[in-house]
């Protein structure tokens, strides 16, 4: 095999697969105006998925040190439709709800019922866009803010999370937000950080603390 032979068909570097999966990763900025974020989005070509205006009741279950899972009982300001929303990322399990979508009380009894502890209520608008290997959305908080926040999909391989971290980075980079503004978590975390700093141990009926 000549040197060109031996270039083109080189064996390519083993990729390592983990025994257990990364989960799904969050990575938030804060950003001045939405509606200009969202502008900036579309010029990458960015693919826009879905959005909304909601009223969302947060429920949320804390399974140790800085883990979260949330129940998010979620209604359409518009059709006024009722969906149950699960950001349950930071689990390596997805745990089973066992509940049925019937209305919102009974449902809040259920994810009482399960662990979950009412949190707090949020008004919410929404836009989502999907970008290579990327989930992006731009969310305006009533009285808390705008954010831009990229999910991370989970992986077995942890060169493909450098991957997904790298490009995640440059796509901040991209839309004017620097690598030191980029918070390691997701949305819904900082609102309840900022209340229960706001608030202290206990706000809206949550205590921090292990519910699992």
């Amino acid at each position: 095999m000549g040197f060109l032979d031996a270039f083109l068909f080189k064996k390519k570097p083993v990729q390592h697969s983990l025994k257990w999966p990364l989960p799904e990763e969050r990575l938030t900025a804060p950003v001045a105006d939405d509606e200009e974020a969202v502008a900036k989005i579309k010029k990458l070509h960015a693919k826009f998925v879905s959005g909304g205006e909601f009223v969302d009741m947060v429920y949320a279950k804390q399974y140790g040190e800085g883990v979260f899972a949330y129940m998010l009982i979620r209604t359409d300001k518009k059709t006024e439709n009722e969906t149950l929303l699960a950001e349950t990322y930071m689990l390596n399990e997805n745990e089973q709800l066992g509940v049925d979508v019937e209305s919102s009380f009974s449902l809040g009894e259920s994810l009482e019922r399960m662990g979950y502890a009412r949190a707090f209520p949020r008004e919410v608008t929404e836009w989502r866009f999907g970008y290579m290997m990327l989930r992006i959305a731009v969310f305006e908080v009533a009285d808390m803010g705008s954010f831009v926040e990229i999910a991370l999909p989970s992986t077995k391989v942890d060169k493909i999370r450098e991957l997904q971290e790298k490009t995640a980075y440059k796509f901040f980079e991209k839309i004017g937000i620097k690598k030191e503004e980029v918070i390691p978590t997701d949305v819904v975390t900082l609102q309840l950080a900022a209340m229960m700093d706001a608030g202290g141990k206990k706000e809206g009926g949550f205590t921090l603390g292990e519910n699992g």
